[in-house]
């Protein structure tokens, strides 16, 4: 053989082993891929064919319960609503218009606008030509009845030695109740005028409550009247919506129906309460009678002179919508979706629906795609969600 035949010999064996380990290579590669996949899953997410997103989640009973899954009825309410409109105001039982209860002067002023205050505390102080004069009679009265004591008591000692007579001991007893009786006169004006407490013509003018200083009209040195308002003092915690009900629909409203208001500043939250009076007037000229809703506002949100609108629960006519917790309704891909159960144990299926308003007690209406009454999962829809998400990244990833 010569060179030539035996370095095309070794070339071609060069060859041919390259090919036989590219080959085993990719058997036991294909093997390999093959045994880690697991021929079933209890967990699995399936897609319906090859490149289609994960359409349901199965789940054993041991998952199922770790999960806190629940499946229920979905529940309804009533939908027969009367829309209406109507104003924030205050609750007129948490609303004083402070002033001083006679002619004065400010000499002070301790609060501003918007300032949160305690019942008695100080606003403002105020000076009064008559408080002036009321505590210099109180004074005076208090000296009187110190000195009509001592005599009392120094009549009573001689009296009780047989120095003094009967009438002297009653004439000093009867000054002694006159002076006191001056005093207690004195104090009464003076706790008239809201000026128990100072010195001098000097007196404080007080919160009646706890709230917030929602006007201030005082100004430091201007002479006020028991006919001018210094301070409005508002506890906003809960708050009055006046609704306008029309004459045709007056039939259908009474007291103590649900109503749920919303306003143009908070247009993704709704407000809660019900009807606690409807009046017994019409106004003749818009035709239409006030209701009053009384609203909780914890937070503030809700500000006297805001506009409402309303819809008032009226009653049933045969409609309902169903209500589900927030949490049992998940967005997928900007889809709100709820889960509802497959058509094998265990199995889970998202189901597309439209969101209307929020309710009471954290929940929200579901104005299409469900039921009344139809089964759906209520509680762990945040599992079932987490679980379709890893379906969907093991999808995209191969």
């Amino acid at each position: 053989m010569t060179d030539i035949d035996t370095h095309s010999w070794h070339a071609r064996g060069r060859r041919a082993m390259t090919w036989l380990y590219i080959t085993s290579c990719s058997v036991v590669l294909s093997a390999c891929d093959t045994a880690d996949t697991p021929p079933g899953d209890s967990t699995e997410v399936h897609a319906e064919a090859e490149g289609k997103a994960p359409d349901h989640v199965e789940l054993d009973t041991t998952q199922i319960r770790q999960g806190g899954i629940v499946v229920e009825p979905a529940p309804s309410i009533a939908s027969s609503t009367l829309p209406v409109t109507g104003a924030i105001g205050y609750d007129a039982n948490r609303v004083s218009h402070v002033g001083s209860r006679t002619s004065g002067r400010v000499i002070m002023l301790r609060v501003d606008l918007g300032t949160r205050v305690k019942g008695g505390q100080v606003l403002a102080i105020l000076e009064s030509p008559e408080v002036g004069q009321i505590r210099a009679e109180e004074a005076e009265a208090q000296e009187l009845v110190k000195i009509a004591g001592e005599n009392f008591a120094r009549e009573q000692r001689l009296a009780a030695q047989g120095i003094s007579s009967r009438k002297e001991l009653l004439d000093a007893e009867a000054e002694l109740r006159r002076q006191q009786a001056r005093l207690r006169s004195a104090e009464s004006r003076l706790s008239v005028l809201g000026a128990g407490h100072g010195s001098d013509g000097q007196f404080a003018v007080t919160a009646p409550f706890d709230g917030v200083v929602v006007a201030r009209d005082a100004s430091l040195g201007e002479m006020t009247t028991p006919q001018d308002t210094l301070f409005t003092v508002a506890d906003l915690s809960r708050v009055w919506i006046e609704l306008d009900i029309f004459e045709r629909d007056l039939q259908r409203v009474r007291e103590k129906q649900r109503v749920v208001v919303r306003t143009t500043a908070f247009p993704n939250r709704t407000f809660e309460g019900r009807i606690a009076y409807v009046g017994p007037v019409l106004d003749p000229t818009r035709r239409t009678v006030r209701a009053r809703v009384d609203v909780p506002n914890r937070d503030g949100s809700l500000r006297p002179g805001m506009f409402a609108d309303a819809a008032i629960q009226v009653g049933t006519d045969g409609n309902t919508t169903v209500v589900l917790p927030v949490d049992a309704v998940q967005d997928m891909e900007g889809q709100k979706v709820v889960f509802v159960p497959g058509t094998k144990p265990g199995q889970f299926v998202p189901q597309p629906v439209e969101v209307g308003d929020a309710v009471d007690d954290g929940r929200v209406m579901v104005r299409s795609g469900l039921a009344a009454g139809a089964p759906v999962v209520v509680r762990g829809a945040f599992v079932l969600r987490s679980e379709l998400a890893k379906g969907e990244i093991g999808e995209h990833g191969h």
